[in-house]
């Protein structure tokens, strides 16, 4: 196999692996579908007897956190971008922690102590919710952002003060998002 060969072959699984994971695998793995019927005014996101509310608001969610800058962050533990991006999201956590809330979001059923086994096991340090809300409130930032109910994840919603700042579908790169949220911490009031 020539250099041109192996180039285009790398630059190929790029972007497959940049792409995220799509539908028809969640469809595979999961079995479920994201609809949002009448969307609720509120959402309870729960990490065993830790919650978070969001309360759905004009532009965004008003979140139970002390946090200014809040990151939710869909995703599923079958999904290859999603687990290579833990460790970003967690040196993000740590490194902004006081300022920057970062909300795993779990769009596939997993049992508590399958989901704890995981979270430990890829050294998980932000709150990762596991709660029946999980898929309403995907639906509804779907919605919010003028996304398909399929959309690909890993997806990420930054969010300032409440207010829709930024969102990314699929992996980015940790230093995009630690522009971004420097960006957004700017916007605090």
């Amino acid at each position: 196999m020539n250099l041109k060969h192996l180039t285009s072959i790398t630059l190929i699984f790029i972007a497959l692996f940049m792409a995220g994971c799509g539908e028809k695998e969640k469809k595979e793995q999961t079995g479920t579908q994201i609809e949002a019927k009448e969307s609720p005014v509120s959402f309870t996101l729960k990490e065993d007897n830790r919650t978070i509310s969001a309360k759905l608001e004009d532009g965004g969610f008003l979140f139970s956190v002390e946090e200014p800058v809040v990151m939710l962050d869909f995703f599923a533990t079958w999904c290859p971008p999603c687990r290579a991006e833990i460790p970003h999201l967690a040196n993000l956590q740590k490194k902004y922690a006081g300022k920057l809330k970062i909300i795993g979001v779990l769009v596939e059923s997993k049992h508590p102590a399958e989901l704890k086994r995981f979270v430990e096991g890829h050294g998980i340090n932000y709150f990762v919710s596991n709660a029946p809300d999980n898929m309403l409130i995907a639906a509804t930032t779907a919605d919010m952002l003028h996304q398909p109910k399929n959309f690909s994840i890993p997806m990420m919603v930054l969010f300032v003060n409440g207010k829709y700042f930024r969102h990314y579908i699929g992996m980015v790169p940790e230093e995009m998002l630690e522009s971004d949220i420097k960006e957004a911490l700017k916007e605090v009031k």
